[in-house]
């Protein structure tokens, strides 16, 4: 079996109206202040749309010589990830073996250092390396998991991050992850509001589930240190991202000078290379790749067992809400819980018009995704929201 096409597509408006794709319409996450490294700038303060952009899903189709096809995605990258894989990366699939995905990762590896090793072009290859796994697992006949190893526990424990605890709490999640608001541009006004928040989750949800705190890039290292002192009655599980992705020796500091909650990071870390540096620092408690920026799953697994050789466990960002993570979650001895997001209402799952079989938790737990490969294809509905992206030039006449 050889690969004969590979297919890159963007989401955006539904064709013929306005309305965006309903896992993508604006959120909490974008509209409300959250704390976020772009808060030192008071125009961009208020809410992240008004900096973030605004690039949708980027989804992968690899179609084998046999009519098969294997599916992939990435949204971070956006349309900078879409023309890095149809205008270079594919050139480096048509044709090969997809079963042979450790070297088609490492070809795709070498030939973007010019411009890669991190960002856009690092997420492009995890889209494709899930449409890899996703292919090999079809033609195997059997679950993404079990091409992965096979199950390592037959059932996971999600937690879910959003702040409207007074609705989420007793569906059965471990914890619960808050969005803080403010960080050191906000002084110590802000900071206290921070503080009254932790404190009001802990009275709401008691000590029969955990808290912890994302801060998305926004705090600095005496800001950390304050915190953590504040927040040290209402017993946070971790604070999580509270620096800059480069800032090593910061968060070395932290990890030595905070002894209360775990520190948690790598959300915006790329490769077994980027996590080596971490560990290297001893940056890092708990390590958060995020498997459809970091790599794909090939590189995922590298990752894991580096944090494997030093005891540490791995929390994927996002982990619940991506198909091929989930599958990942429960190959992997060293992956205790996973992220999920409520998207949509409580007791309903988040509706998805791109792709039918996404999972969503029971009770808070998931059971092992149902079905083989990812479990994933596309929906009905999938054509009204995609736009190709070919990677074609235009050509002078």
């Amino acid at each position: 079996m050889k690969i004969a096409e590979v297919k890159v597509f963007l989401s955006g408006p539904q064709k013929g109206l306005e309305d965006l794709d309903s896992k993508h319409r604006s959120s909490w996450l974008l509209e409300t202040e959250i704390a976020n490294p772009m808060s030192i700038h008071a125009q961009y303060r208020p809410k992240r749309s008004l900096w973030l952009p605004k690039w949708g899903r980027m989804i992968v189709q690899i179609i084998a010589d046999d009519g098969s096809y294997g599916l992939g995605e990435s949204s971070g990258g956006g349309r900078a990830s879409a023309e890095i894989i149809a205008g270079h990366l594919k050139q480096f699939l048509i044709g090969k073996d997809p079963f042979e995905v450790e070297r088609l990762w490492d070809i795709m590896f070498r030939a973007s250092l010019p411009y890669g090793r991190k960002g856009a072009p690092i997420m492009a290859i995890s889209a494709v390396d899930f449409a890899l796994w996703d292919l090999i697992s079809k033609k195997r006949q059997e679950p993404l998991y079990q091409s992965l190893g096979g199950l390592a526990k037959d059932s996971i424990q999600a937690y879910l991050t959003g702040n409207g605890i007074k609705e989420t709490m007793g569906l059965g999640f471990m914890g619960h992850k808050l969005a803080m608001p403010f960080g050191p541009a906000s002084g110590r006004k802000g900071m206290d509001a921070n503080v009254a928040l932790v404190k009001e989750s802990r009275e709401l949800v008691g000590s029969d589930a955990e808290i912890m705190l994302d801060c998305y890039m926004s705090w600095d290292v005496e800001y950390t240190i304050r915190m953590a002192q504040l927040i040290e009655p209402y017993g946070v599980k971790w604070i999580e991202e509270a620096l800059p992705p480069d800032d090593y020796v910061g968060y070395a500091i932290l990890r030595k000078s905070i002894t209360s909650t775990a520190i948690a990071t790598g959300e915006h870390e790329y490769t077994r290379y980027g996590f080596q540096s971490l560990l290297d620092a001893g940056g890092a408690s708990i390590l958060q790749p995020d498997i459809a920026w970091c790599g794909g799953l090939t590189e995922a697994k590298k990752i894991c067992a580096l944090a494997s050789a030093q005891a540490l466990p791995v929390i994927p960002h996002a982990g619940g809400l991506q198909a091929h993570a989930l599958h990942l979650l429960f190959a992997e001895v060293g992956i205790p819980y996973a992220e999920y997001f409520i998207f949509g209402q409580a007791e309903e799952p988040n509706p998805d018009p791109i792709f039918t079989g996404i999972q969503a938790p029971t009770n808070g737990w998931f059971a092992p995704p149902a079905g083989i490969g990812a479990g994933i294809d596309f929906a009905e509905s999938a054509d009204k929201f995609l736009y190709e992206i070919t990677g074609a030039l235009p050509v002078d006449r």
